[in-house]
């Protein structure tokens, strides 16, 4: 099996100690192995240091004032996305009862002193590695479960067209899911004489109805493009070269990004499929671009087949 690599100087280390001198050694050990470290020297500050810096590792020693490591331990694993930082404990308590406390706490591994440098490396090096498995294999559940979603979607539209639907209640249905999947605010279709056939709103949005079709669908901007099959993403976190009226319109949907592809029946432009991101820019996936892509084409030839 292939294990996962990284670059040591691409992570940041935390170190948490009240004793100056213990935190300068420790300082000094993670930086000749070339990782990037901040300090803190109790477990308030910690906290504070971690949620301004995200590190990749905590170094945390167990008894310090007012706030011990392990109560800081306890907060830093409830915080949300923590479920997989590595915690390592260093501390000079190595009795049983002090080592359960730790793994309670949810610290990921413990140390004690006086501390072996060179094992010290190795278990940073080993908890870092294991950690960035987790993730990994973590990412590779969440594509696996979001192609499977894809997947089902396309053989509800292959069914919905063989059973005769009707086309608006077939691209009203898509559209919700399609929604849910992509994490998007506003999803619809316009038909290539201003029609709109369905759209799908989070709710707390505005619908597009009270805009005009070709602005929402810029089709006099990229028509040339929609006839070649392109899809258009526009970032507006980015200058934008648009006229103000067409600006003007994308403000009162709260945008943040745009999707517009084509749908393209007997090589003609028959309508487009728009998506809508206002909390954020959407940043799309390669592989979620094929899947949207073959979706797309789905619904056009839907169309072709019921309209």
């Amino acid at each position: 099996m292939k294990h996962p690599t990284f670059k040591h100087e691409d992570c940041l280390v935390l170190i948490v100690d009240d004793d100056r001198t213990m935190r300068s050694l420790l300082k000094i050990a993670m930086e000749e192995e070339g990782y990037q470290v901040i300090e803190a020297k109790n477990g308030q500050q910690c906290l504070e240091e971690y949620s301004r810096h995200q590190p990749d590792m905590v170094l945390l020693d167990a008894i310090m004032p007012e706030m011990d490591g392990f109560t800081c331990c306890q907060k830093l694993r409830s915080l949300k996305g923590n479920i997989s930082l590595p915690i390592l404990m260093i501390t000079a308590l190595d009795d049983q009862d002090s080592i359960d406390q730790a793994f309670l706490a949810g610290a990921t591994d413990y140390i004690t002193k006086p501390i072996f440098w060179s094992v010290l490396s190795q278990r940073v090096n080993h908890l870092l590695l294991t950690c960035q498995a987790l993730r990994e294999s973590a990412a590779l559940k969440t594509k696996l479960a979001k192609q499977q979603q894809w997947q089902h979607l396309g053989t509800q539209i292959t069914r919905r067209w063989q059973e005769s639907g009707h086309l608006k209640s077939i691209f009203q249905e898509c559209l919700e899911q399609l929604q849910t999947l992509i994490n998007a605010e506003r999803v619809g279709i316009y038909r290539g004489d201003g029609k709109l056939m369905a759209e799908a709103i989070a709710p707390g949005y505005p619908s597009v109805t009270t805009l005009k079709w070709d602005k929402i669908t810029l089709l006099t901007d990229y028509q040339s493009t929609y006839e070649k099959g392109e899809t258009i993403t526009l970032d507006f976190s980015q200058e934008i070269d648009l006229c103000d009226e067409t600006l003007t319109c994308f403000k009162q949907l709260s945008l943040k990004c745009l999707t517009l592809m084509p749908l393209l029946v007997k090589e003609k432009l028959w309508g487009i499929l728009w998506i809508h991101h206002c909390r954020s820019a959407y940043s799309w996936k390669p592989w979620e671009r094929e899947y949207l892509s073959y979706i797309n084409n789905l619904l056009a030839f839907t169309s072709e087949i019921i309209d």
